[in-house]
């Protein structure tokens, strides 16, 4: 409705339009190796019941009410209908369906409820009128978000394994916006001891073989002590002649086991 009541964000929105950012997905590739992507709407900030009281107003369509009226309303619709799922109804808002669901998994057909293994929660389905709206919106693909640098895929040539790091042995990352770029002293290649941060190595920018944004290249650093390690991109690297002022970072969540070569 007023979308100047939202906060700004880096990414230029405008009504009509969903934001969104592709990123690796590390999980899934096509048959021929090639990368898959997802994507994620590029998010601006969380709203508040009041922020859409407010919205309202400024449109116009609050019937004379005030923001605490409105809100006041609303938390009692929201008990309501809270009132209803909990005693096994469905309740259709409007936007969507509201009704009560069940997670966990029984052993038997005469097992019992159990909130050890078990929970409850409200399930919602958007409406046909609320996929008719999203439908139509003008998707499109910024840079926002997937600026940041995101790790694909870690390769380690001596093993030839993707779970471990052997010492002074060839690692391979790939991903998009890797290249380690920059002026702070933050930035470079890390391997991250998970157990004992004081155990972690970090590689500056002149020990990289290969530093590109979709590959980085590198001999996995010797004084790595044994132990389980996640590697971290930090840089200021951007597609353009200007460095980021602000670095950007990326934890590869696999965790790898530093060793050595094996005879």
């Amino acid at each position: 409705m007023n979308i100047n009541t939202l906060s700004t964000h880096a990414v230029e929105h405008k009504s009509g339009s969903l934001p969104i950012a592709l990123y690796p997905n590390a999980m899934r590739r096509e048959a021929d190796g090639r990368q898959t992507f997802f994507a994620k709407p590029v998010g601006r900030t969380r709203l508040s019941m009041e922020d859409i009281a407010t919205d309202m107003i400024v449109a116009g369509v609050n019937n004379g009410m005030s923001a605490e009226q409105i809100v006041e309303i609303w938390n009692n619709i929201n008990s309501a209908i809270l009132d209803r799922v909990s005693n096994s109804c469905s309740v259709d808002g409007g936007l969507g369906i509201y009704s009560p669901k069940i997670a966990g998994t029984f052993e038997t057909e005469n097992d019992t409820f159990s909130s050890e293994r078990h929970s409850i929660d409200m399930a919602f389905r958007s409406s046909k009128s609320v996929k008719s709206h999203l439908a139509e919106l003008d998707v499109v693909i910024r840079q926002g978000n997937c600026a940041k640098p995101q790790i694909a895929d870690v390769h380690d040539l001596e093993s030839g394994g993707s779970d471990c790091l052997t010492r002074g042995g060839f690692l391979e990352i790939t991903g998009s916006n890797l290249a380690i770029k920059g002026s702070d002293e933050s930035v470079g290649l890390y391997f991250m001891n998970v157990d004992d941060e004081t155990k972690s190595v970090k590689l500056e920018e002149g020990k990289m073989g290969t530093n590109s944004s979709s590959r980085l290249a590198c001999v996995v650093p010797t004084t790595l002590a044994d132990g389980t390690y996640q590697i971290k991109v930090v840089t200021q690297f951007v597609k353009s002649k200007t460095a980021r002022k602000e670095p950007l970072s990326f934890v590869f969540d696999k965790r790898l086991t530093a060793g050595n070569a094996t005879a």
